[in-house]
């Protein structure tokens, strides 16, 4: 790597270690109930999350248009601020006002720093070295969500708060540890208001337009099934669900979530160590796969252990899908567009957990989560098998490494 290269991937790890410090993540539920109760903290979630699945694509048409660099800090500093808002809140309004700021300053994030960074970084057509390097990232910036979960958790005891405004002032170092990378695009000229509404729409039209064209409609059923699937695990209920499930306590579902973290980090560090022979195929294969059997295996009353397999496949497949997602889609994607394209990305992601949460609740409250685990197994397998079929005839040439490249990190 060029001495460039080195600083630039060198800041975005480090990028992605203050930008996951989430020290409330185990404990925000508690924070709300001191205020609020259970019933407004669903709708609050509901709420959110609608939010940010709308803010999605036009965060990343804004972003193509005005600059990358400016909507990632934008977006940190959203969060942050959406952080401190219900910090000094007491109530459901302003939990709401600062937890819509919140999702919105993540969704003008999701996307757009990534692809920075890969326009920035130039790596050769071909090369690993971006797989490598969100693998590294993803070790890194999962090791610093368990760790700042821990601290969150101690630091809960002392004052709810504690955690949330050490999460806001990460946020706000994450944002200035992007603040030196910039945009190096040519900027558009600037039109009448009418023409810059139309172009943003067109901008956001042609995002979606993509994910029709062949070199991405194989992986749009994926990214809803699978990664909806690990969206819902990881930020939604299903989590919570299927430990409370296999009978884990609150405290036993905790070392069970540390755990899978611990062991994902491992897998991580396997999958950096190998990232030239791996094959995206088989990986993802191998990933769907997990995932359909943990969905048949959650069917089951299968009792901790087991349960904790379910789990750790569920957590592991979530991180290992999105390092090769990162470099398909940043790859495929036109350069002018590649924001817009990964937050379609997202919105096709976060797109089940909006319109299935409610359905999941229902069936659960009734017993019967087998019919939604049994049909989402097989939607997986069905798009496990459109993948294939479509990518059947694709030649893949491999281009490699300049002989002398050294490996990152």
């Amino acid at each position: 790597m060029t001495e460039n290269q080195t600083w630039l991937a060198r800041r975005y790890l480090l990028y992605r270690t203050f930008s996951n410090m989430w020290f409330f993540g185990v404990v925000w539920l508690y924070f709300y109930r001191l205020y609020i109760t259970d019933q407004q903290v669903g709708l609050l979630d509901g709420i959110a999350f609608a939010i940010g699945l709308i803010a999605e694509v036009p965060s990343g048409a804004l972003a193509d248009k005005f600059g990358r660099d400016k909507m990632v800090r934008f977006g940190q500093f959203g969060v942050a601020a959406g952080i401190i808002i219900q910090i000094l809140g007491h109530s459901f309004t302003p939990f709401v006002f600062g937890q819509a700021i919140m999702m919105i300053g993540l969704s003008l994030i999701s996307g757009a720093d990534d692809a920075l960074f890969f326009e920035k970084l130039g790596f050769a057509e071909g090369s690993k070295q971006w797989r490598k390097l969100v693998t590294r990232g993803s070790q890194i910036g999962l090791t610093a969500t368990l760790a700042a979960n821990l601290v969150g958790a101690r630091l809960h005891v002392i004052n709810p708060r504690i955690p949330w405004a050490l999460t806001s002032l990460a946020f706000v170092v994450a944002s200035l540890l992007i603040w030196p990378v910039k945009d190096a695009r040519p900027k558009s000229g600037r039109g009448t208001f009418g023409q810059e509404v139309k172009s943003y729409l067109q901008d956001a039209q042609a995002g979606f337009a993509q994910f029709r064209s062949p070199k991405l409609r194989p992986y749009v059923p994926f990214i809803v099934t699978v990664q909806g699937l690990f969206y819902l695990t990881g930020y939604g209920l299903l989590r919570m669900i299927l430990l409370s499930r296999f009978t884990f306590t609150p405290i036993g579902g905790a070392i069970a979530v540390v755990a899978c973290g611990m062991t994902t980090v491992l897998l991580l560090h396997f999958v950096h160590t190998y990232a030239e022979k791996l094959s995206e195929k088989w990986t993802l294969l191998a990933v769907a796969f997990s995932a359909v059997a943990s969905l048949l295996l959650a069917t089951r009353h299968v009792g901790q252990v087991w349960g904790f397999v379910v789990i750790l496949l569920l957590y592991a497949g979530e991180y290992v899908l999105y390092t090769f997602m990162s470099e398909i889609l940043n790859n495929r994607a036109p350069e002018r567009q590649r924001a817009t394209v990964l937050s379609v990305a997202s919105f096709l992601r976060m797109l089940p957990y909006v319109c299935l949460a409610p359905v999941i609740g229902w069936l659960n409250t009734r017993g019967k989560l087998q019919y939604f685990l049994i049909i989402w197994a097989l939607l997986i397998a069905a798009a496990t098998v459109q993948y294939l079929v479509t990518k059947r005839g694709d030649t893949v040439v491999e281009i490699p490494t300049t002989p002398g490249t050294e490996p990152i990190l």
